[in-house]
């Protein structure tokens, strides 16, 4: 996809215009002059068909991709903001207090994040290559900033939520019982037995997410680019709605109920599905541009 049409769908995606106007600029491309034929190549077929798959999903685009790309202009939340710098943070976390940690690449240096669960109340934070990690309090949040290298989070259970946006590298939590909102360009996303809601954001990578009994909140996850993976543990009770532009879903050989199911002409598709003891059981909400949707039972 050329920057052409790739800002043309940023515009759909994010409400600055419609998506026939979209579809109108994308077949405008693949034109060169007013009234005058272009012989059929691969890249105006291409051009075409694009524009007529947004004339046809194009609000289902805006639904299912609107918030990434609203979530990857977000500002710095460590911007203004005086950080201290530490080779290993480590401190006693207020009950309730709030996490928010941002991490950008310097100098094309790779970057990724691991957040696990904290064997007592303290926050730590270190990196594996042994670089700083930048820190400071503001409005009874403690923000954390890392530009190269490994990081690594021990989360206590007493914090209020954990934010992460990442840009430029992969987002894993193994364990972490609080709410966690994360948000990465640049990466894959790895959720495994969280014990409360969650909401994860990617462009350019998939996410792999893995319940067990103690996750029983409403969550959310969306990708552009990536496809979902969904295990559920034994007979946890889910409520999967998932949606995809260009992929399939598979519900999977564990027991299961449809409970929706549409798709359209262009690829795009949804799927409701129950598992376990469904009558109060949480929704998860998947959905993905350009992925297949999996959901599978513990190997």
């Amino acid at each position: 996809m050329n920057e052409e049409r790739k800002r043309i769908l940023e515009m759909v995606s994010d409400g600055t215009i419609t998506p026939s106007e979209g579809a109108r600029l994308l077949e405008a491309l693949g034109s060169s002059g007013f009234g005058r034929e272009r012989p059929s190549t691969p890249r105006r077929r291409s051009i075409i068909e694009a524009s007529a798959m947004l004339s046809e999903i194009g609000p289902m685009l805006q639904e299912t991709m609107g918030e990434i790309f609203k979530g990857t202009r977000k500002l710095d939340p460590t911007e203004g903001l005086e950080l201290q710098e530490t080779e290993s943070y480590n401190a006693d976390l207020p009950e309730g207090s709030d996490i928010v940690i941002h991490g950008s690449m310097s100098k094309g240096k790779p970057i990724s994040i691991l957040l696990k669960k904290s064997p007592d109340s303290s926050l730590q934070a270190s990196i594996d290559d042994g670089g700083s990690v930048g820190f400071c309090e503001k409005s009874g949040k403690t923000i954390l900033q890392w530009k190269s290298g490994d990081l690594t989070v021990l989360v206590p259970d007493t914090a209020g939520s954990v934010q992460v946006i990442s840009k430029g590298g992969p987002i894993r939590s193994e364990g972490v019982r609080v709410p966690l909102t994360l948000n990465t360009m640049g990466g894959g996303v790895f959720i495994s037995n969280p014990g409360s809601s969650f909401s994860a954001k990617t462009m350019g990578g998939k996410l792999d997410i893995a319940l067990d009994g103690s996750w029983n909140k409403n969550s959310k996850a969306k990708s552009m680019g990536g496809g979902v993976s969904v295990c559920i543990a034994g007979d946890v009770p889910v409520i999967i709605d998932a949606s995809t532009l260009g992929g399939t879903i598979d519900p999977g050989d564990l027991d299961h109920k449809i409970l929706s199911s549409s798709g359209g002409k262009r690829g795009g598709s949804r799927m409701s599905i129950s598992y376990g003891d469904a009558d109060d059981a949480p929704k998860l909400a998947v959905s993905t541009m350009g992925g297949d949707i999996v959901i599978k039972g513990e190997s």
